[in-house]
């Protein structure tokens, strides 16, 4: 693959979509009177049926010739007391719903808001201990679905350090940077606009003290800006900046914005676009339609690695489960779902075993009766995920 390489000069291109389903209730209005928001999946779907065509794809393929790609980041409105707006609360409906248009090229990630202690619902907490329902929700779909995300998105872009340190524990790859000209100094976590991130486009490891500041953290934060809302539009100039960048510097550069799926995305979607190939022919560099990850991967000049998961039964209902590399994980999810179809999340410890042929890493499981299927799921050190669903 011709993108694994730091020295050569390209503009990775990520377009994230915070895909939340439809919105009703009395919501926010644009100023002709109109809802800003969509309120059925006929009307989502009938908006985003146009861009994810393969007509669609096939006129905005990038500089090697790639169809148009997005990235899909999807919540489940769950966990709430209330639900002022009508949103769909059920599990792995937008997943359900995204994957019934034509998007077998897209890429699948993880977009979630914490619930507060509240309950009420669109009521965003930003304290990471006002909830667990996230096990819950990756529980459901690594289970019902045999998926799990290798990229996230914080709900209203809003992280704690609380957060960080969670995610530094579990997942590799983080998209809500959200800094950019518009963002004014604040101490309001609820302004959304990560002020003091940094403002270059790409990415940098966050300080395990302040998640703003780049330090020494695994994980990585990429600088994603909104594409066209009340607090930004994405501009040419700022589109210019990934472009010289990369031929000034020869080397890759990621360029990342973003969309909600609610709001009819056709007209900011082809206008982005635009900004692209203008870019692109002026600075004469080539852009790359790219995954979250794939983006990361390419910066960082890793190749991928799939961690290949076991499951070995010990003795009665004592399972063992192994792994053939190491994972980013500081424990592997595991879940088990019961007969009543209740799913369970298990925090395990992993034992290093250096000496066995067969793999790497173990850890072990004593599972309960009414136990009917069991679901494991971790990333590699370079971001891959890998995902085990068996009936026990």
């Amino acid at each position: 693959m011709d993108g694994f390489s730091k020295n050569k000069s390209q503009v990775l291109v990520v377009h994230c979509v915070d895909t939340e389903g439809p919105i009703g209730g009395d919501v926010r209005r644009k100023p002709d009177g109109s809802k800003e928001f969509m309120d059925s999946w006929k009307d989502i779907k009938k908006s985003l049926s146009e861009i994810t065509s393969d007509r669609f794809r096939f006129e905005s393929r990038d500089s090697f010739e790639n169809y148009f790609t997005l990235n899909w980041f999807i919540m489940d409105f769950m966990g709430f007391k209330t639900n002022p707006k009508n949103r769909i609360e059920k599990y792995n409906d937008t997943y359900d719903n995204i994957k019934s248009l034509n998007t077998d090229c897209d890429y699948f990630h993880w977009h979630y808001h914490q619930p507060s202690l509240s309950g009420i619902g669109d009521q965003w907490s930003d304290d990471w201990d006002s909830s667990n329902i996230h096990y819950q929700i990756l529980g459901h779909r690594i289970i019902e679905r045999g998926d799990f995300p290798e990229a996230f998105r914080a709900g209203g872009t809003i992280e704690d350090n609380k957060c960080s340190l969670w995610l530094e524990d579990n997942l590799m790859i983080d998209y809500s940077n959200r800094a950019s000209y518009t963002s004014i100094k604040t101490d309001n976590i609820f302004d959304f606009n990560w002020f003091s991130a940094p403002r270059h486009w790409g990415y940098y490891n966050p300080s395990r003290s302040d998640l703003f500041s780049p330090g020494g953290m695994r994980r990585y934060i990429a600088r994603s800006v909104d594409l066209r809302s009340r607090l930004h539009e994405l501009q040419q100039w700022e589109v210019d900046e990934a472009f010289g960048y990369a031929s000034q510097n020869n080397c890759p550069v990621i360029l990342s914005y973003f969309s909600h799926d609610h709001r009819d995305m056709r007209d900011e979607t082809v206008y982005a676009i635009s900004l692209i190939k203008k870019a692109s022919k002026k600075f004469n560099i080539p852009f790359r339609w790219t995954g979250a990850k794939e983006a990361i991967q390419i910066c960082e000049n890793m190749r991928p690695i799939e961690v290949k998961i076991g499951l070995e039964r010990w003795s009665n209902n004592r399972l063992m489960i192994t792994f053939r590399e190491q994972i980013f994980q500081k424990n592997p999810f595991v879940f088990t779902q019961k007969r009543s179809g209740e799913i369970i999340y298990h925090k395990i410890d992993l034992e290093l075993c250096p000496a066995c042929p067969y793999y790497l890493l173990r850890c072990f499981l004593t599972h309960e009766d009414d136990d009917i299927k069991i679901g494991i799921a971790c990333t590699s050190l370079t971001g891959d995920s890998s995902v085990l669903v068996e009936n026990l």
